[in-house]
């Protein structure tokens, strides 16, 4: 097992948020239910529910973790309930999947309610990568 560094980890957290940021447009989270792709390079099967923008830059590094900023509330698109996000950055292309859920869990994305519900507002709480 490798064992990194918090200065080490920061410099590859460094680089996810470079990614993010590439381009002209600002990074999103995309939000889906069901289960997740097996990776990130597969198309997501079910509904996209909603899509969070976020800052431009997407986020902070700090004590060795990533935490990113929405810009504003994402207007959802279908209902469903959230289960897993997928990261877009700023030129369109997909950074990374992750997990997704309501109240404090297992999951890096956290919503103010997993269960959305089309022409409301999904609020994100907080997303953290570490």
């Amino acid at each position: 097992m490798i064992v990194i560094t918090e200065r080490h980890n920061e410099a590859r957290l460094a680089g996810t948020l470079a990614d993010l940021d590439a381009g002209s447009g600002s990074a999103r989270l995309r939000l889906f239910g069901g289960t997740r792709p097996a990776t990130p390079h597969d198309d997501p099967v079910g509904d996209l529910l909603v899509e969070i923008a976020l800052a431009k830059p997407a986020g902070t590094i700090a004590n060795g973790t990533l935490t990113l900023i929405a810009a504003a509330d994402g207007l959802i698109q279908t209902s469903g309930a959230a289960t897993w996000a997928r990261a877009i950055t700023g030129d369109g292309a997909t950074a990374f999947d992750c997990d997704a859920g309501e109240g404090p869990g297992p999951w890096e994305v956290q919503l103010a309610a997993a269960q959305l519900y089309a022409g409301g507002d999904a609020k994100l709480v907080s997303a953290v990568l570490t």
